[in-house]
């Protein structure tokens, strides 16, 4: 929510003028960059890693307003990822210590990504990796909720366009190291108390909550419920020589949260402890971690938070202890459109919603949800779709998702391909908010229904993660590349 006294400033303005012409001057110079930095393709799979710092400034409002405004950076935030290419074309995986990216904000990240890769929107995949001690960036619902020169949406534009700009150089930066691969390698590792599902099934059929937090005795001793226990890892190596990993596991990232720290928390910790110890470049994808947290194990002290990096890097470290490699192979990259069903609930109705923002009597964090619904309603009135994509490599399948998805989603994708390794990272564009199975808008109790912006769509999901790992998705033609 905005701060109040917070006043618009011109330093604002010229931060916001800065970072724009940054975006500008970087983007004009991509093509220059691919064609004289980026080594040709023969054939062969090359690799590219890349990251850069996305810390909000200290005491500045940036973001939709979930945390407090900064006071102290723990740790810094980071964008990272990987530029893949071949004789097919370049491909890009991105992913930022943020809590959320939605909608015109999810698309602007692409198109700088892909004018720097020198490839084409649909063949760039950003995550976040939803870090509750990080900002969530709309533009499209402070657009909706806020004035022109509200200084929460002044700042938040300055910041998004510098992160952007930080991104476009690296990438420019990265394109004029990139290596070959000879091989990908694929591992897994049990991860040892860390999740636990957050919906806890009482007697009586009710749904109880249990946060990424809890020192209630009763949620700490009841059942983990159903989550995926497995952190997987995808290697890409060089004659025996590891050049990045990336690992995916499901759950809510956070152990404490709302103390104006800025943090890359438990899994950004173990990452970047694992890279320094290594010298190979670590990502992190957060898989469907919806209705997963932290909570049978997490009390929200240092100790507890202290033992969970613990064993979330163990796991990094037991998974890549026992790599199995296979050759490199052509990558694949599909996509496919999902158009997601408006909610019927009357409270998620669009006139329900503009009222709500309508009336003055409205504090601003009662008309954050609504701008954000509507930002939504929106999107789906103008674009009708989101865009889901999988990149195959032999016989590995990477599969990228939007929003909050449940982890039944990433447990079913896995067993739609038994024989294939399966990778799935959700937070792509969290538009929509939660996406669970359709039992959600009937239960009685929990708490991701209440911010799913889409109505019922287990079917739809399932079928289009069904299309994309068999295969049968749209083939990503590599267009003109975006001078945006």
């Amino acid at each position: 929510m905005c701060q109040p006294g917070i006043q618009s400033s011109p330093s604002i303005w010229r931060r916001v003028f800065v970072a724009s012409a940054l975006v500008l001057l970087v983007g004009l110079s991509g093509s220059e960059c691919c064609a004289g930095g980026a080594a040709p393709n023969q054939g062969s799979l090359r690799i590219a890693t890349f990251q850069c710092d996305s810390t909000p400034p200290v005491g500045e409002p940036v973001g939709l307003g979930f945390i407090p405004l900064p006071e102290t950076v723990e740790h810094p935030l980071l964008a990272k990822g990987v530029v893949l290419s071949d004789a097919g074309g370049t491909y890009v995986m991105c992913t930022i210590d943020w809590m959320e990216v939605h909608n015109e904000s999810y698309d602007f990240l692409r198109k700088q990504i892909a004018a720097a890769a020198g490839t084409s929107v649909a063949r760039v995949a950003v995550h976040c990796l939803h870090q509750h001690t990080a900002p969530a960036i709309d533009s499209s619902a402070q657009q909706i909720q806020l004035p022109d020169d509200n200084p929460r949406r002044l700042a938040t534009i300055a910041y998004e366009r510098d992160t952007a700009a930080k991104l476009v150089a690296q990438i420019h930066k990265a394109l004029k190291q990139n290596q070959p691969v000879t091989h990908i390698g694929t591992s897994k590792a049990k991860v040892d108390r860390v999740a636990s599902n957050r919906r806890v099934e009482q007697p009586d059929g009710t749904i109880r909550v249990r946060y990424s937090s809890t020192k209630d005795p009763a949620l700490q001793a009841a059942p983990e419920g159903l989550i995926d226990p497995w952190l997987r890892t995808l290697s890409f190596s060089r004659d025996g020589t590891p050049l990045a990993q990336i690992h995916y596991y499901a759950t809510h990232p956070q152990s404490f949260y709302g103390d104006a720290r800025i943090s890359y928390d438990t899994v950004g910790i173990a990452r970047e402890r694992l890279q320094q110890e290594s010298g190979v470049f670590q990502m992190y994808f957060t898989a469907c971690g919806g209705d997963i947290g932290m909570g049978k194990y997490n009390d929200g002290t240092r100790e507890a938070r202290t033992a969970l990096t613990s064993r979330i890097l163990d796991a990094m470290k037991g998974s890549i202890a026992d790599i199995k490699l296979e050759a490199a192979a052509p990558v694949r990259w599909q996509t496919l459109p999902l158009h997601f069903p408006p909610r019927r609930d009357p409270a998620f109705a669009e006139q329900a919603n503009r009222q709500l923002l309508a009336d003055n009597a409205t504090n601003d964090a009662a008309r954050l949800k609504p701008a954000i619904h509507l930002a939504w309603i929106d999107r789906m009135k103008a674009n009708g779709q989101v865009q889901l994509s999988c990149l195959t490599i032999g016989s590995v399948r990477l599969l990228h998702l939007p929003g909050e998805p449940f982890v039944q989603y990433q447990l079913a994708a896995q067993r739609m391909q038994p024989e294939s390794f399966v990778l799935v990272a959700g937070y792509g564009d969290c538009g929509m908010g939660y996406i669970g199975g359709d039992r959600i808008y009937t239960d009685r109790g929990g708490y991701e229904q209440s911010y799913a912006f889409s109505g019922p769509c287990e079917h739809l999901l399932l079928s289009a993660i069904e299309t994309l790992l068999a295969g049968r998705g749209e083939e990503s033609a590599p267009e003109e590349p975006q001078t945006e």
